[in-house]
């Protein structure tokens, strides 16, 4: 747990960030169903995007915040602060839990075929390039999240603690997602409620995930986005059914499982994580 000295404000800026990311985002729902032109209705998606980095900006930005900024713009830009080995193996393991869920699935009927390249993204923004989302996103959100966000909530509470939160906040930041016509999480939304709900539960483990590479790899936002780039490519390469996204979310939850209890050093409140900034 991270000394509060430092101005942390998780409270005020998670408001912040929800209240432009909301705001933005349900007026977008609300025109993909009253104007026919998805490219108006898409731009009040941006906003949304860009807000835990706005935010963030803002933040650090404060003339009391300079310790803070300095070490954002550290984290962010220092390639020696990745640490090549937990980031290959936690690309290793995510990339493995993908073919094990598809292996489980053909036990309950499921089809081998799933293993096959995807001739196209299993995903939907729009008439936002979806290319462009999967590697602008995840940019735009490690940026804020790591920026300020995760360092907010673990001023605050521990390692375990903290992770939950921040899953349980980032998964319920997508909620207006699911409103918005023809967007991926609604078309989950559409095709059974299930999907939906489980594309929100497996956001919560990952937040344990996360940041857990974010502290091996000396808290690099760099490593972070590299990792939620990857993520999100993983998750629509292959051919897998949104059934055995079901299997993998659990597969998910177990390996977060697994990362807590063999790192108890670091998820528990008697360790100091942050022992560099507090120097």
């Amino acid at each position: 747990m991270m000394n509060n000295e430092k101005g942390y404000k998780p409270g005020k800026f998670f408001g912040w960030v929800f209240l432009i990311t909301w705001g933005s985002w349900l007026i977008a729902a609300y025109l993909s169903y009253n104007h026919p032109d998805p490219d108006f209705y898409s731009v009040f998606l941006i906003p949304g995007l860009f807000a835990p980095v706005l935010v963030t900006i803002a933040f650090i930005a404060m003339p009391k915040n300079r310790q803070i900024r300095k070490d954002f713009f550290q984290r962010l830009f220092d390639v020696k602060k990745v640490n090549l080995a937990p980031l290959v193996k936690i690309c290793l393991i995510m990339g493995s839990s993908v073919i094990l869920a598809i292996l489980v699935s053909v036990l309950f009927g499921g089809s081998l075929d799933q293993l096959q390249l995807s001739e196209d993204f299993k995903f939907s923004a729009g008439s936002i390039p979806v290319l462009l989302v999967m590697i602008v996103a995840p940019i735009l959100e490690e940026i804020g999240w790591r920026g300020y966000g995760v360092d907010a909530l673990l001023s605050r509470f521990s390692l375990l603690i903290g992770s939950l939160l921040f899953g349980c906040l980032w998964s319920f930041w997508h909620l207006p997602l699911m409103f918005v016509k023809n967007y991926s999480m609604n078309l989950l939304l559409q095709e059974n409620v299930w999907f939906a709900v489980n594309y929100f539960a497996s956001i919560i483990p990952l937040g344990i995930i996360l940041n857990w590479l974010y502290v091996k790899s000396n808290r690099s936002t760099m490593a972070l986005i590299i990792f939620h780039i990857f993520l999100n490519f993983m998750q629509t390469s292959t051919q897998m059914t949104e059934w055995t996204s079901c299997i993998q979310t659990i597969i998910i939850i177990s390996i977060a499982g697994l990362i807590v209890v063999t790192n108890k050093e670091l998820f528990f409140p008697n360790i100091q994580v942050y022992s560099e900034l507090e120097a």
